[in-house]
């Protein structure tokens, strides 16, 4: 007895439902022993790894995680590899608050049954910093330039022709006034697509990984002891840090095609995000598609802060965006081949913040080949 094309499809789709479950499970179930609260708030370290990267995903307000393909899936979710066919690249620049700036390459490509493999770099510039003391508050003459990286290698493929599945390690290097500290945190992903509607679920587990010291001589202070010879040499007190966690989070997210036609197609977003050192964040965007050329985007978040009162008993309230942004974005996005197989897409995306900072704007290429 042969089974039906139904039949067939039906079984696909249970177990393409069964890899994602277990996947995604077994994600949820590795973040459980790091859910924090707000009270957290300040304590991580590494928070570059935070900053997103790829104007799509940030004029969505990062609801991209069950949808989100290419190299910029290397940030949101690197299960979203499987969806490049050859190689792509992306490069961005992102004009940060303060006037800060962050650069980001990255490039991945299809390495056959094996799945996709991707490699980038993130550079954070906080520009020069004035060294100042209480003697010399204008300015000591010496001019610090702090650096901020994090080197990532990530994998995907897809396990049936519906779940996807992913993972990323990246190596965080950070360097201020002589210290160092490195540290190294790994991202996990997967994704689950339908037919219906293009319903698509996405789960990403976000830097979970070491904790980081910095060490270095600029820690070194050397001092006379009052009780010694006052014509002694200085000694040489060596000053210790406290560690700092990985800023961990998950995130849980879907995504569905609400209007469409042979000329556009509407999708909406929609993402919760458990974070370890703040408040939960609910995230929701739209993006409008017009003959898969030009999208328009917008977005929009919010954060439960959490405040624990004398008793122990912890109360939450809902604020738009959080203590940096107001919880708007926008963005736009055009996309066109160059002959038979290349293609280029531009994308920017705006996000105002709440401070006397200018808002902040990226600006990413996409290339395709």
């Amino acid at each position: 007895m042969h089974r039906n094309d139904d039949s067939t499809l039906g079984g696909a789709w249970l177990r393409g439902l069964g890899w994602a479950l277990v996947l995604g499970t077994g994600l949820l179930a590795a973040t459980q022993a790091l859910a924090g609260s707000d009270e957290r708030r300040g304590t991580a370290g590494a928070s570059e790894l935070q900053i997103p990267v790829g104007a799509r995903g940030t004029a969505l307000g990062g609801a991209v995680v069950s949808d989100i393909t290419g190299v910029e899936a290397m940030y949101w979710n690197p299960a979203g590899l499987a969806g490049i066919a050859e190689t792509e690249a992306l490069f961005t620049h992102t004009q940060y608050f303060a006037d800060m700036r962050i650069n980001y390459a990255g490039v991945a490509t299809r390495a056959g049954s094996f799945g996709t493999v991707g490699i980038a770099a993130k550079i954070l510039s906080v520009g020069d910093v004035i060294v100042t003391t209480e003697q010399a508050p204008d300015g000591t003459g010496e001019i610090l330039h702090p650096r901020f990286s994090v080197l990532g290698l990530s994998w995907g493929r897809a396990f049936t022709d519906r779940v996807n599945f992913g993972a990323t390690v990246n190596y965080v290097h950070e360097e201020v006034a002589n210290n160092v500290a490195n540290g190294v945190a790994f991202d996990f992903g997967v994704q689950y697509g339908t037919n219906w509607h293009g319903f698509r679920f996405g789960v990403a587990v976000k830097n979970i990984g070491t904790t980081m010291e910095f060490s270095g001589p600029g820690l070194d202070l050397a001092v006379h002891d009052p009780a010694s010879d006052p014509n002694a040499n200085p000694r040489v007190l060596d000053y210790s840090v406290a560690r700092s966690e990985m800023p961990s989070f998950v995130v849980l997210s879907t995504s569905a095609v609400v209007a469409r036609s042979p000329q556009y197609r509407l999708v909406a977003l929609a993402t919760f995000q458990n974070n370890n050192f703040s408040g939960d964040q609910v995230r929701g965007g739209v993006e409008w598609w017009y003959r898969d050329l030009v999208a328009l985007r917008g977005s929009y978040f919010g954060t439960f802060n959490g405040t624990t009162d004398a008793t122990g008993d912890e109360t939450f309230k809902f604020k738009s965006g959080d203590d940096l942004y107001s919880g708007a974005a926008l963005g736009a996005g055009i996309s066109t081949r160059l002959g038979e197989v290349s293609k280029i897409g531009v994308d920017m995306s705006w996000r105002p913040v709440r401070s006397q900072f200018d808002d902040v704007v990226d600006i990413g290429v996409r290339l395709g080949f």
